[in-house]
């Protein structure tokens, strides 16, 4: 009873929300990126939409749950309905056999909501996301990137941002 209390109400305080935004991120980790396989990260929603149907409605529901935790967080409804566009993309492409399972690897539906949230969280200084996670690493030590792959960390280019270059 004491976790449906905690994860299926509204948050009322700035620790809930950022307890609320971490269940989805790990919602969001275990269903699209939790493995390694030969450089892609796949999740469980791929693997269990290569059983026939069934697999792809297992799928659809976690991906509704993790839209009804986001729903917790009071976001605007039109970012809502791109949450379902994703979700239901997903779902229908997952359902052509063989080819939709591949391809449900490659989209990241989860990823993509958790990116939606974490913009939308961030714009409206309700959880501080950098931090939380910088604090709160997943098990592989990545952070969810969803549609942002450019965000890659690079080394500065040599003499930029360093002493030598501001003539110390």
């Amino acid at each position: 009873m004491e976790y449906f209390k905690m994860y299926h109400r509204k948050p009322r305080t700035e620790g809930e929300r950022e307890n609320l935004y971490g269940r989805i991120r790990t919602i969001a980790y275990w269903l699209d990126s939790f493995a390694n396989v030969g450089g892609l990260h796949i999740g469980l929603e791929s693997i269990v939409g290569f059983i026939p149907v069934i697999g792809d409605f297992l799928g659809l529901f976690a991906s509704l749950y993790q839209i009804y935790l986001c729903y917790l967080l009071s976001i605007p409804i039109n970012l809502m309905l791109r949450m379902m566009a994703n979700v239901l993309v997903d779902f229908v492409v997952g359902l052509i056999p063989w080819i939709g399972d591949i391809l449900d690897i490659f989209y990241k539906s989860n990823q993509y909501n958790l990116t939606i949230l974490s913009t939308w969280l961030v714009e409206n200084r309700l959880v501080d996301v950098h931090r939380y996670n910088r604090e709160h690493p997943l098990s592989n030590g990545m952070e969810p990137e969803g549609r942002n792959r450019s965000r890659a960390r690079r080394a500065p280019a040599a003499g930029v941002g360093t002493e030598s270059s501001r003539g110390f």
